[in-house]
């Protein structure tokens, strides 16, 4: 990809890409039936990334309440996440992984977010 735009620049994004990548992996392999849940964590891992994208190019508090959105979906993300181990849909180490990049990523948004 030649083009660089600012988002490319943020390490957020590298993580977010990368849970973004690893649980959709997860949501493929759940069992029939939980397409809701699926759907849920799916989309809220999509918004989580893409809100990273978006604040990326804004300015001032207007960034900041994107990147604070953005904490809000991950969040989202990984409590999905936890369900799914909770109900016993995936086993733990599976999805362990992917709720510990949800962390970082929380971690950082919760400091891009000032």
């Amino acid at each position: 990809m030649s083009t660089q735009f600012n988002h490319h620049r943020l390490d957020a994004f590298t993580v977010a890409r990368e849970a973004l990548r690893d649980g959709e992996k997860l949501c493929l392999q759940l069992p029939r039936g939980n397409a809701t849940l699926a759907d849920q964590v799916r989309r809220a891992l999509l918004h989580a990334y893409l809100g990273i994208a978006e604040a990326a190019s804004r300015a001032g508090a207007d960034r900041q309440s994107r990147f604070r959105t953005a904490l809000g979906e991950a969040s989202e993300a990984a409590a999905g996440l936890e369900a799914v181990v909770m109900l016993g849909l995936a086993p733990a180490d599976k999805v362990q992984p992917v709720i510990e990049l949800l962390g970082r990523l929380c971690a950082m948004l919760t400091r891009l977010a000032g």
